[in-house]
């Protein structure tokens, strides 16, 4: 095999990473912290900006993949708590119920505000059938991950999460051509996150440091800085991205964004 990874089956070791996050508890925390609090600016800086333009501003796909990775760790509270009995996953815990309910709010966003342009031509009653649907596909796409992955403490799981959105971010504000669903808020938390999350992997254990890791890592900080690029060149919601030539155009209030 040309690269050993390739075998499966490999990856951190549990009981290292214990070891290294009191070795370097004070970095790790700092990272974590980091990271933590990039997510709540991307998902509360997200269910505002939801509610002002009447929108919402985390992509479906990403969502759908947020809920099923949060629910699935929360259902497993026994595990975490009794099983496991790592500080750090009980911590998780509780910080991925608040991510949760963040992702039910955005759901409704979802299903209220945007579901003619994503659930084309159905009534609201299909549209929830169809996005109740399209979640417990998701949840078979996660746990299907999960049973090809040896993740004892969901860092892997964790990655994920970090690297979906910022890949879907830039073509939802393309596709809609304007700032609308969008604040520098959410962005720069999205680059906090990815620093602060991709930080604290690589104190946690030697296996994060592999080449692909870093290579993964420096183009999830590029899409997030790509995003807050893309953003700056996107008109405010609600100006006309051009006027007519010799034609004052009257245009409505427009949005903060």
């Amino acid at each position: 095999m040309l690269f050993h990874f390739m075998d499966g089956g490999q990856s951190y070791n549990a009981a290292s990473v214990v070891l290294h996050t009191r070795t370097n508890i004070l970095w790790l925390l700092f990272f974590c912290t980091l990271s933590f609090v990039g997510a709540y600016m991307q998902y509360f800086g997200a269910i505002s900006m939801g509610f002002k333009h009447r929108t919402h501003s985390i992509p479906l796909l990403a969502n759908l993949w947020f809920f099923a990775h949060d629910t699935t760790y929360l259902i497993n509270f026994h595990h975490w708590f009794y099983d496991v009995d790592f500080w750090l996953v009980k911590a998780f815990w509780f910080a991925l119920a608040v991510y949760a309910c963040s992702e039910t709010v955005v759901t409704y966003q979802i299903l209220r505000y945007s579901r003619v342009d994503l659930f084309p031509g159905m009534t609201t009653v299909q549209a929830i059938t169809t996005y109740v649907g399209l979640q417990i596909f998701a949840y078979g796409l996660f746990w299907w991950f999960l049973s090809m992955i040896t993740d004892p403490y969901y860092y892997l799981c964790f990655s994920t999460t970090v690297v979906i959105s910022p890949l879907l971010n830039i073509n939802m504000m393309r596709a809609r051509g304007s700032r609308k669903g969008f604040s520098p808020v959410m962005l720069y938390g999205f680059v906090l996150l990815v620093i602060g999350f991709w930080g604290w992997m690589f104190l946690s254990d030697a296996y994060f440091l592999q080449p692909f890791f870093l290579m993964v890592a420096a183009g999830n900080l590029g899409f997030c800085i790509a995003g807050i690029i893309v953003y700056q060149g996107m008109p405010a919601y609600g100006l006309p991205k051009t006027l007519p030539v010799g034609v004052g155009a009257i245009s409505q209030p427009v949005p903060a964004s």
